[in-house]
């Protein structure tokens, strides 16, 4: 009888981190190249022709484009750490503080900030995912391989 194969931390930690970069690297994408389909994702109709005459459009794009960029190096890193066993915990850290601060945005919006209900059922959506990516990043933490201890002088 040979049991089913059971992850180890490494492993677990590594999912984690992989699906950390694979989130991040969708949101780059979107953000940086692909504005009208994030848009249209969380049901804004982009008027484009209106829109793009208008400076604050030029503002949000920048803002978007910087996003994106942010995005992707989140993506970098946490891809990159995977092949550092020793440093999944603190790159999983670094994901455990990401989606709580954006999950608490999306909290304040949904909860206390006066909107519609369309804008409220946008933030709900984000609020969701984040709060996946939140608890990923946590069960990730948590079966982490220790890293070695410093020696000290």
């Amino acid at each position: 009888f040979r049991r089913p194969h059971q992850p180890t931390m490494p492993e677990l930690s590594a999912i984690a981190l992989g699906l950390n970069g694979g989130c991040c690297f969708a949101y780059a994408v979107l953000f940086g190249l692909m504005q009208n389909k994030l848009l249209q994702m969380y049901g804004v109709e982009a008027d484009m022709k209106t829109w793009t005459k208008s400076d604050a459009w030029d503002v949000m794009i920048q803002i978007m484009r910087i996003v994106g960029a942010f995005e992707f190096l989140m993506s970098f890193l946490y891809l990159h750490y995977i092949g550092f066993p020793e440093k999944h915990q603190a790159g999983l850290r670094v994901g455990v503080m990401q989606y709580a601060l954006l999950a608490a945005v999306s909290l304040y919006r949904v909860a206390l900030e006066p909107t519609s209900a369309k804008n409220k059922a946008v933030a709900l959506k984000s609020l969701i995912i984040q709060g996946v990516f939140l608890g990923i990043s946590v069960v990730g933490m948590l079966n982490a391989p220790k890293p070695p201890k410093r020696k000290t002088a």
